[in-house]
């Protein structure tokens, strides 16, 4: 978002003022709406030739503030260059100029005389050099602002009135204004005038605004931060600073660490204008509802930020923004607990009811829950991922499973228990009620059960946290699960979910994925990747349809892998692309390779990137696959013919009693760089000595077959080719 500098406050008697009042837009858009509106009006005084100095956006679901400060009375005159058909279609031009020619000056209102050539990256074309005057910045800003709201586009827009809109929500007025005068113009059935209206708690009485400094004295007046980015630093400290004071005084405990989730603060931050923040506190009847439980009714619910105790105590303090500040803070408080205590007798009885039942007694009633029609229940769904876990842990070499700190034999009976009970939570009241609490409450539910029993041991508690984990990551945000029952069961049971999409025909088609496949692909490859797994994606696709043991499956599986993988293969670029460039991906990427190797290419080549060695391994890695020929022979050393030849091959045949690491780290990477750095001048001597394509077959073979040899030793960099772009830019950056 454009704001200006906080330091040096813009001249708002030179400014103009675009605000839209509307019914409430969704928090969650409010930010990306004002980002272009701010832009589409920047492009707009650009395009015109306008001078400005900064643009500010702010705002709030029912009000949208865009300032363009500095800006000039009139615009500057410029030159613009109009293109017309290519050369090639010019007929005898200039003294016989084809149709299209005549045809294009004409609507120019010019000559074919008039016209030049001009050198594109398409090719030669005739063009027009236009001189346009300079124009007053106030005839060309109801186009722009028209222009600006115009071109706003929404996944779902509204029409009211007769006619009106279409736009997110309905427009209540438009307030736009240039130094002291009103910039004139219609959309969605409103025009353009001085009104506005303050917030609610200030009464609904429009207020007249004179011009942008008068505009700027109400806001403040209102007590209203119009930026969204210091309106969200205020809320923040005040946050903390309330909670401090509950401790000061002595009514909260001086332990309590406040949970402030950075979405929940950027939503609130879109709820309101002016605000109070409202410490409450819980009711003790309420102390023996899971935390979890708690945590989800005030925060995902009712949006409250949480005041928390510690792991294994119980939640019971909590913070409201309130949006009207001049609210009495007692009854706002006694309202927000009425509320949170509704939903959280709601849980109490649902958990009375649901303990009636062990999970393992729920277990056979998955099969009544269809997942895909024509693939299977969610029963079916349980024994396909049963199957894949242990086809996975067959996989998994003992130095991953010692890293964990487990044995073999300890994982496998803690996914064999956890495959078995980690979907039964979703046929409870509890889950049905807080469908956001689907694993957690398995979790809670499996640890009562067994403490019923007895002592609960080291591996039930890892049952528990795999249960629990199994949908981790649910965002992008979130991390992926750390311990490796859980990484296992997450993984396979979105790929066999996954699998059984696909087979079922629900593949994502450009902007329709109802069973949100991309969010659930992107965190089954940030699991193989963060995770460390030693599984190629073709691997995976393949075992997972296989999992689900379908006789006569809806779509043949030889088409169905193939497809699964391109869709992994896209959710691997959208993890590894960086500042907008896929060419990361590119580069990191090699042909069905476990993706961890690939996700720690990325990581060494972001720094390789910026080093001196990175153009010369560059040039050496493109110069010698540009050679291969793609013939597939073996190297014999007898048929060596010169100096430099049998250099190159005596130093990699050193260098395989160094292979590199299947599971290598950041030091690993940078380790084989130096390890093949004394190789390049003898790369050279051979480039330049020897003709690797040879007119003699069997010599030619053989060389290439050398080459193939130190490209694969190459290939560990990557496709280091598919940077040399982003290398240049980062050169000229620095």
């Amino acid at each position: 978002m454009s704001v200006p500098d906080v330091g040096t406050p813009p001249d708002l008697r030179q400014s103009a003022l675009l605000e839209v009042g509307c019914e409430e837009l969704p928090a969650g858009s409010v930010s990306d709406v004002l980002d272009s509106l701010a832009r589409l009006v920047r492009a707009g005084l650009e395009e015109k030739g306008a001078s400005f100095s900064g643009i500010f956006s702010g705002g709030i679901p029912s009000r949208l503030v865009v300032r363009i400060d500095g800006l000039l009375p009139e615009t500057s005159a410029r030159e613009e260059l109009v293109t017309g058909p290519p050369v090639s279609a010019a007929g005898g031009w200039p003294s016989d100029p084809s149709p299209a020619v005549r045809g294009f000056a004409r609507a120019q209102n010019a000559t074919p005389e008039d016209l030049e050539v001009v050198e594109t990256p398409r090719g030669r074309y005739l063009s027009l050099r236009k001189r346009l005057p300079s124009l007053p910045v106030f005839e060309i800003l109801p186009g722009i602002f028209q222009g600006a709201l115009s071109s706003l586009t929404f996944a779902k827009s509204m029409r009211w009135g007769r006619g009106n809109g279409p736009f997110l929500r309905p427009l209540l007025w438009i307030l736009a204004l240039y130094r002291d005068e009103v910039v004139g113009f219609e959309f969605a059935g409103q025009v353009s005038g001085r009104l506005t209206a303050p917030p609610r708690y200030r009464g609904s009485s429009p207020v007249l605004v004179r011009n942008v400094v008068h505009y700027d004295s109400e806001v403040r007046d209102w007590g209203v931060e119009l930026s969204l980015a210091r309106r969200r630093d205020r809320i923040e400290n005040d946050l903390i600073l309330a909670m401090r004071m509950e401790e000061s005084a002595g009514t909260w405990p001086d332990d309590l660490t406040l949970s402030l989730d950075p979405q929940l603060l950027d939503e609130v931050t879109c709820l309101v204008e002016n605000y109070r923040v409202i410490p409450a506190t819980l009711p003790e009847r309420f102390s023996g509802i899971p935390a979890p439980v708690v945590r989800t009714v005030l925060k995902v619910h009712q949006r409250f930020f949480v005041a928390d105790s510690g792991a294994g105590r119980p939640v019971a303090h909590f913070l409201g923004v309130s949006g009207n500040p001049t609210a009495e803070l007692s009854v706002v408080r006694d309202g927000y607990v009425r509320v949170v205590a509704a939903r959280l007798e709601d849980a109490a009885y649902y958990i009375s009811r649901d303990v009636a039942v062990p999970l393992s007694d729920r277990v056979p009633g998955l099969d009544s829950v269809v997942f895909f029609p024509g693939v299977g229940s969610v029963g079916d769904k349980v024994r396909a991922t049963r199957r894949l876990l242990f086809e996975v842990l067959a996989l998994l070499p003992d130095g991953l499973i010692a890293r964990h700190h487990t044995t073999r034999e300890d994982l496998a009976a803690i996914c064999e228990r956890a495959a078995i009970l980690y979907k039964a939570d979703l046929l409870t009241g509890l889950v049905k009620e807080f469908p956001e609490l689907e694993g957690e409450v398995g979790r809670y539910y499996f640890l009562r059960e067994v403490e019923k029993g007895g002592e609960i041991t080291p591996l039930d508690r890892a049952v528990a946290e795999a249960i629990a984990s199994h949908y981790a990551p649910r965002t992008f945000r979130d991390p992926v699960p750390e311990d490796l029952p859980s990484l296992l069961l997450s993984l396979c049971d979105r790929a066999v979910g996954q699998a059984g999409a696909f087979l079922g025909g629900a593949n994502p088609s450009g902007s329709l994925d109802p069973f949100a496949l991309r969010r659930s692909g992107l965190g089954l490859v940030r699991i193989l990747a963060e995770g460390a797994l030693p599984l190629t994606l073709s691997k995976l696709a393949d075992l997972a349809l296989e999992a689900w043991g379908l006789s006569s499956p809806p779509k043949p599986l030889s088409e169905t892998s193939p497809a699964l993988v391109a869709f992994w293969e896209d959710r691997m670029e959208s993890l590894f692309t960086r500042d907008g460039a896929s060419a990361w991906y590119g580069a990191a990427r090699l042909s069905d390779e476990p993706p961890f190797l690939s996700w720690r290419r990325l990581e060494f080549l972001s720094e390789f990137l910026l080093s001196a060695d990175f153009g010369a391994f560059e040039t050496v890695k493109t110069r010698v696959d540009r050679i291969l020929s793609g013939e597939n022979s073996s190297f014999d050393p007898a048929l060596i013919a010169v100096s430099e030849e049998r250099a190159l091959w005596e130093s990699l045949a050193a260098l395989e009693k160094t292979p590199f690491p299947h599971d290598p780290t950041r030091e690993d990477f940078f380790t084989e760089v130096l390890r093949l750095k004394p190789l390049l001048p003898v790369i050279e001597a051979f480039f330049s000595a020897v003709l690797v394509n040879d007119p003699d077959p069997g010599v030619r073979r053989n060389r290439q077959a050398l080459l193939a040899i130190l490209s694969g030793r190459l290939s560990v960099f990557g496709h280091l080719d598919r940077l040399v772009s982003l290398s240049r830019k980062e050169r000229d950056n620095g």
